[in-house]
C-alpha cells in the first residue's frame, strides 16, 4: 500500500449540553503527490491509504480509530494519437476519482501559432464522460466529427473533481500523410511500378493497390517495408494492357487498425503500333472492283490499326 502524509488542519472543542464532556473535532488532511501515469491506462487505479487515529494515547481513556483514505486525481493520456483527414477521431483521457465526488471536464486545444490553449467549442466536437469503474477510474472522450488539417495539434483536459482541479498531460494529434509518386505512360506488355511514402502510427499490416475503374485490388507485399515511419511502399505490375489504364491508389491498414487511402495517380497504357500491309491485287479498273478493294482495306484497317 502506498504511503502519504497526514496533517492536522483544524481542531474544535464544543461543550456538550447536560454533560461535563466535550465534543472534540479535528480535521486531518491526508495527502500524497498525484502523478501522470505514463505506461498504460491499465496501470491507473485509485490508491488507498489506511490510517490510525489515537485519542489520549497511553491513558486509560485511550481511543483508537482506523480508517481508509483515497488518493484521487492521477491522470493518463496517450502522448500521441493518429487520425485520417476527413474521418471521425476520438481522444481519451482517464483519471482517478471517488464515487461520491462531483466531476466536470473541459477539453482544450493548442493554438499552433502562439502555443496558447483555448476551450474547445461544441461545434463539430462532442465530449463524453464515462461512469466510474471498479478501479475508481473515469474517462472522458473528445469526439471530433470530421477531422480537419487544423485539428492536428495538441489537446489536454482540465478535470474538476469537487474542489480539486487537475490538468492532464498533452496528447498530440497527428494526421496520416502520404506522397504518391506519379507514373509515366507505358506500352502494352511493359512493367509499371507504383510507389508511395506514408507517415503513420505504426507499420502497415495490409496494403492494397486499387484500380478505381474496375474496383480490382492487388495485395502488396510488405517484406521490404521498414518497421518505423515513414514507410516506403512499392508495387510492380508486369505485362500491363490497355484495360489496365485508369486511376490507382493505395489502401493502407495499419497494425493499430487505422485505415488510410492515398491520393490517385493515372496510368496510361499505349498500344504498340505496326504498319498496315498493302493487300495484293489492289489495282482494279472496274468501279465495282474498286468498291471491293475499299471494303478490303476497311476490314484490314479495323483489324490492324492502333491508337497512339
Amino acid at each position: 500500500m502506498p504511503s502519504g502524509t497526514a496533517k492536522s488542519v483544524s481542531t474544535k472543542e464544543v461543550d456538550l449540553s447536560d454533560s461535563d464532556g466535550i465534543l472534540f473535532t479535528e480535521v486531518v488532511k491526508f495527502s500524497s503527490t498525484s502523478s501522470e501515469v505514463t505506461i498504460s491506462e491499465e496501470q491507473l487505479s485509485r490508491k488507498e491509504y489506511s490510517f490510525t487515529y489515537t485519542v489520549n494515547a497511553g491513558s486509560a481513556s485511550e481511543i483508537v480509530k482506523t480508517g481508509t483514505a483515497f488518493l484521487i486525481g492521477e491522470t493518463f493520456v496517450k502522448s500521441t494519437e493518429w487520425a485520417t483527414i476527413g474521418d471521425r477521431t476520438t481522444l481519451t483521457a482517464s483519471f482517478t476519482t471517488s464515487a461520491t465526488a462531483s466531476v466536470s471536464v473541459v477539453w482544450q486545444q493548442e493554438n499552433t501559432a502562439d502555443s496558447s490553449w483555448k476551450d474547445i467549442a461544441s461545434d463539430g466536437y462532442t465530449t463524453i464522460l464515462s461512469e466510474i469503474n471498479d478501479k475508481g477510474v473515469m474517462s472522458t472522450i473528445l469526439l471530433i466529427d470530421k477531422t480537419r488539417e487544423s485539428d492536428a495539434t495538441g489537446y489536454r483536459t482540465q478535470v474538476q473533481i469537487a474542489s480539486l482541479k487537475e490538468t492532464t498531460a498533452e496528447v498530440q494529434l497527428k494526421a496520416v500523410t502520404a506522397n504518391m509518386a506519379d507514373v509515366t505512360p507505358v506500352f502494352e506488355k511493359d512493367t509499371v511500378t507504383f510507389s508511395v511514402t506514408v507517415e503513420g502510427p505504426d507499420k502497415p499490416s495490409s496494403v492494397l493497390l486499387v484500380h478505381q475503374e474496375s474496383g480490382r485490388e492487388e495485395q502488396v507485399a510488405l517484406n521490404s517495408v521498414s518497421s518505423s515511419s515513414p514507410f516506403q511502399i512499392t508495387h510492380e505490375m508486369s505485362e500491363v494492357y490497355s484495360s489496365d489504364s485508369g486511376f490507382y491508389y493505395f489502401k493502407v491498414i495499419f497494425e493499430s487498425g487505422l485505415e488510410y487511402e492515398t491520393t490517385k495517380v493515372e496510368l496510361t497504357v499505349k498500344l504498340k503500333c505496326k504498319p498496315l500491309t498493302t493487300p495484293p491485287n489492289t489495282e482494279l479498273q472496274e468501279v465495282s472492283e474498286q468498291l471491293t478493294v475499299y471494303s478490303t482495306i476497311f476490314t484490314l484497317s479495323r483489324n490492324f490499326a492502333c491508337l497512339n
